[in-house]
């Protein structure tokens, strides 16, 4: 995995939204609870997570509850970077463990408070062991740089461990509609005729998802800038240092919308504005099919098994992807976007000590994966799934 960042620019969201909107005109949880753990044998956890994403967390901490006699309170909490900032200031109650901040600005300001504690710490003699065993990206700063706020390092320490990835920027598709051999690069795809797999458009896309809509489309352009000019300048752009005018930057904006331009976008700009992620490939699977290609990451296919129960769909039987044709910059081709899950410690408790061990090994991450839906943090998982097997080579590659 040459490069795996996980945090989103709220000014390209703006920008791209912008954009869109432009194409359109032209017709073209529960929060609170818990302060630090109980007693000797209690943890406290907060996470986002909700539904099967929580079911799977409890499947994950089962065994380390029964095996160490330590209760885990979970709290899902929607809001919780906002509810510890709060905690932070006030100097009341943090959890034992919670998700690091996504701000690098928090993530060194929290640092300098004490609030996170060092996953050093945390692992003790396990911590090599998680350095080598988790993918580089999500754990080294750049050559010769003590800092990665991006990925919790600051002074050299890491305040974030990273439990779960996933894989942006891949091609999803219809195997029984779109039968022709992967593009290799990015021009084409762009020369593929939908018509000739009998569908309306080369693409899908939905970048609706309430408060947050846009994010969808921001991931597109953060993963055509960064195959185009590479990690240096998306990194720079993100933080401020690159600007909007900047030739690499214009070029990815120009690129992105010939993406989604009327000619190639399944119900034009409209419908992609207003189209709920999870539901953006569904025109894939119906009759006559309404787009070859989404591109989305490697947690959509619930989505495609969720709209279409009756169809029983399988992956790698009934749908597939393809990793991201390249941009033509060959030098970028092995630059892979995505995203991590991660839990940083607030109570340096031995009994938070324990579960953030238990978490960092293959035993833990290997019962994530087996419930379905991501990639593990670890490089050498086993992966049942085809679809999330040759997700997790495009990760490794």
């Amino acid at each position: 995995m040459a490069e795996v960042l996980g945090r989103r620019s709220s000014r390209g969201l703006a920008l791209c939204l912008g954009a869109l909107f432009l194409l359109a005109a032209c017709g073209g949880g529960n929060g609170g609870g818990g302060g630090g753990g109980a007693s000797s044998t209690d943890v406290t956890v907060w996470t986002a997570w909700g539904s099967a994403e929580l079911k799977a967390f409890k499947d994950v901490l089962a065994p380390f509850e029964t095996s160490s006699g330590i209760k885990v309170h979970i709290t899902t909490n929607r809001d919780s970077t906002n509810q510890i900032a709060n905690g932070i200031s006030a100097g009341t109650d943090l959890p034992d463990i919670a998700p690091g901040p996504t701000d690098p600005v928090m993530v060194k300001d929290w640092v300098s408070k004490g609030a996170l504690k060092p996953i050093e710490t945390a692992l003790g003699s396990d911590f090599s062991a998680y350095i080598s065993n988790t993918y580089p990206a999500l754990t080294t700063a750049p050559s010769g740089q003590a800092d990665d706020p991006y990925i919790g390092i600051v002074g050299g320490k890491h305040y974030e461990m990273m439990v779960k990835t996933q894989v942006k920027g891949l091609l999803w598709y219809n195997k029984k509609v779109f039968t022709g051999q992967a593009p290799k690069t990015f021009d084409d795809l762009l020369a593929i005729n939908p018509s000739q797999y009998g569908a309306q458009k080369l693409f899908c896309a939905g970048f609706s998802s309430g408060a947050a809509s846009g994010w969808p489309a921001s991931d597109q352009i953060d993963n055509i800038i960064m195959r185009q000019s590479g990690e240096t300048v998306y990194t720079n752009w993100i933080q401020g240092k690159v600007k909007f005018t900047s030739p690499e930057i214009k070029l990815g904006y120009q690129t992105f919308l010939k993406e989604v331009s009327p000619a190639n976008v399944y119900g034009g700009a409209n419908t992609a504005l207003s189209t709920p992620f999870g539901n953006a490939g569904d025109p894939m699977f119906k009759t006559p099919p309404g787009c070859l290609f989404l591109e989305q990451a490697t947690f959509i296919p619930s989505f495609f098994t969720q709209d279409f129960p009756s169809l029983n769909l399988k992956a790698g039987t009934d749908f597939d992807f393809f990793a991201h044709p390249s941009m033509g910059n060959s030098q970028y081709d092995g630059n892979v976007n995505g995203f991590y899950d991660n839990f940083a410690m607030y109570n340096n408790t031995p009994a938070a000590q324990k579960l953030m061990k238990y978490m960092a090994t293959k035993d833990a991450q290997q019962i994530w994966v087996n419930d379905g839906g991501t990639l593990g943090a670890i490089k050498s998982l086993n992966y049942t799934d085809p679809v999330f097997k040759n997700a997790a080579a495009v990760a490794g590659s």
